[in-house]
C-alpha cells in the first residue's frame, strides 16, 4: 500500500512539472543580420596617391537571410572632432560581393576636395542591412557579444587617411616657432627661439635635420619610422656645458616626451620636447612645444 501510494504521489508530481515546462517554452526568435568582411590588405588611405589606394574585401552573408546590404561613408575630422554629411558609398544584393572604393572616390561622392582632409582624419563606414522578411538592422542594435576589435562584422568601422613619409617632401625651408617653455627657464637655446625664425632642413633615408634650429650649429635631428610616418627619435645634441638655470645641470638636450607622427606631405610637424640633462630628465610641466611649417 505505501509503494502504491508513493506511485501515485510520483506520477502526479510528473504530470504537474510537464505542464509546468510546457508553460515554459518560448517561440524561436528569427535570426538576426550579420555580413562579414575579409579585408585584403592594410585599412589606410593613402593621401600621396589617393587614386590608387583602394580599400577592399569580400563580403559574404553569413546569416543567409540578408536582402540588401547599404554602405554609407563619412569624415571624421580629428582637429575639430567633428563629422561631414554622409553619403552611400555601396550597395549589394547578392553574396559574395566584392567591395573595393578608393580615397579619391570616397571624397568625391562626398563632394569633398583631397585638401579638405589631412592625416589622422577617418573615413567612418556604417552599413544597414535589411532581411529577406523584411527587417532592419544597423549598428546601433548590435548586442554587446557583436562588438569588439576582433570583429569582422561588416556594419561599422573606420580607415584612417595616411601620407607615407617621404625624403622630399620633408626636405626644405621652415618657420619654426616656440609656442611655448616653462617661465623660469632661460636658457640661450631658448632666446634663439624667441621669435619665429627661418631654418632649413634636409632629409635623407627618413633622418630630417633641421639645421641650426636652436643657435648655429644645434641642430635638431628627426629621425622616421617609414612605415608608420611616425618620429621614432627627435632630439638635439648637447645645447651647452651646462644650464643656467642651474650650472650643476651638465650637457642640456632636448628630445621628444613621445612617438610623434610627422606626415610630410602636410608641410607641419609638432613637438612636445622634454628638457633633459646628464642628471636625468625634467617632468612634463618644463617641456617645450615646437611648431615647423615648411615654406
Amino acid at each position: 500500500m505505501k509503494n502504491l501510494k508513493l506511485l501515485i504521489v510520483g506520477i502526479a508530481l510528473l504530470s504537474l512539472n510537464s505542464c509546468m515546462d510546457e508553460d515554459k517554452v518560448l517561440a524561436i526568435p528569427p535570426s538576426g543580420a550579420l555580413v562579414t568582411i575579409t579585408p585584403d590588405g592594410a585599412a589606410v588611405f593613402d593621401l600621396n596617391n589617393a587614386s590608387g589606394s583602394i580599400y577592399s574585401g569580400e563580403l559574404k552573408d553569413a546569416t543567409n537571410n540578408v536582402a540588401s546590404y547599404e554602405l554609407s561613408a563619412n569624415i571624421y575630422y580629428k582637429s575639430s572632432a567633428s563629422r561631414s554629411a554622409a553619403a552611400v558609398v555601396y550597395s549589394a544584393s547578392s553574396f559574395p560581393s566584392r567591395f573595393e572604393i578608393s580615397a579619391a572616390e570616397v571624397l568625391s561622392q562626398l563632394g569633398i576636395p583631397q585638401s579638405g582632409v589631412t592625416p589622422g582624419d577617418l573615413v567612418e563606414f556604417r552599413a544597414t542591412i535589411t532581411t529577406n522578411d523584411g527587417r532592419v538592422f544597423d549598428a546601433s542594435t548590435l548586442n554587446g557579444d557583436s562588438k569588439g576589435e576582433a570583429l569582422i562584422g561588416a556594419y561599422t568601422w573606420d580607415v584612417p587617411f595616411f601620407c607615407e613619409f617621404q625624403d622630399s617632401a620633408a626636405a626644405g625651408t621652415y618657420i619654426a616657432t616656440l609656442d611655448s617653455k616653462p617661465s623660469y627657464f632661460d636658457e640661450t637655446y631658448d632666446r634663439d627661439l624667441a621669435s619665429p625664425r627661418t631654418i632649413t632642413a634636409t632629409s635623407v633615408g627618413g633622418v630630417v635635420t633641421f639645421q641650426d634650429l636652436f643657435g648655429e650649429g644645434d641642430d635638431f635631428v628627426v629621425t622616421m619610422d617609414l612605415a608608420t610616418s611616425q618620429a621614432t627619435s627627435a632630439t638635439t645634441g648637447s645645447l651647452a656645458p651646462a644650464m643656467d638655470y642651474f650650472a650643476g645641470y651638465t650637457n642640456p638636450y632636448l628630445t621628444q616626451r613621445s612617438a610623434t607622427y610627422f606626415f610630410s606631405c602636410t608641410g607641419q610637424a609638432n613637438f612636445q620636447l622634454k628638457q633633459c640633462v646628464d642628471q636625468g630628465c625634467f617632468g612634463s610641466g618644463s617641456d617645450r612645444y615646437i611648431t615647423l611649417i615648411k615654406q
